[in-house]
């Protein structure tokens, strides 16, 4: 709460500290966790880049990055197992969504979190609101490889074009 108030107030606040000890905790368990942190580290960002771009999109956009590394590993995995592009290209592309949803439903909707059959409701929304991005990831993704004939080339601009499409179907269906 303090450094909401210190980054938002619209004038410089003055401070002054005050030395507290803390005693050794007798009931109950700290709620001070990793996500406790996590949030920590969203507000801070959310104060240096929230007029620019909201902090959701930056998130989902991270997150998104990892669904590519996701995806260009798989993609990378089939092929040298004798897989042909198109058919590992889905395949990456699948693990991907999968794994994005995850990540983005514990880090960057952790306040709407779902959970048991929501969540795997939540999933199928998001596989099926994706799969136009997916459709169009594996179309664009082929293409590049056929013209380019560099598989790393094919799954980036497969993997740029569904970025923008899913963040909107997350942010606005699941």
């Amino acid at each position: 709460i303090l450094l909401d108030l210190l980054a938002s107030s619209p004038r410089p606040l003055r401070l002054l500290e005050v030395p507290y000890t803390f005693r050794p905790r007798l009931h109950g368990d700290s709620k001070l966790d990793a996500m406790v942190g996590w949030e920590y580290l969203v507000l801070i960002a959310d104060k240096l880049v929230g007029g620019l771009v909201p902090v959701r999109f930056a998130l989902f956009a991270l997150i998104g990055a990892t669904g590519v590394l996701v995806n260009l590993l798989v993609l990378r995995g089939l092929l040298a197992a004798g897989w042909a592009f198109t058919p590992a290209e889905v395949a990456g592309t699948g693990v991907a969504m999968v794994t994005n949803f995850a990540l983005n439903n514990a880090l960057t909707y952790r306040d709407r979190r779902l959970r048991g059959w929501a969540a795997l409701r939540g999933l199928l929304l998001f596989c099926a609101g994706c799969t136009v991005g997916a459709v169009a990831n594996v179309g664009i993704a082929s293409a590049v490889f056929a013209q380019a004939g560099r598989w790393w080339l094919g799954g980036l601009a497969g993997a740029a074009l569904g970025a923008v499409w899913n963040y909107a179907v997350a942010s606005t269906y699941v």
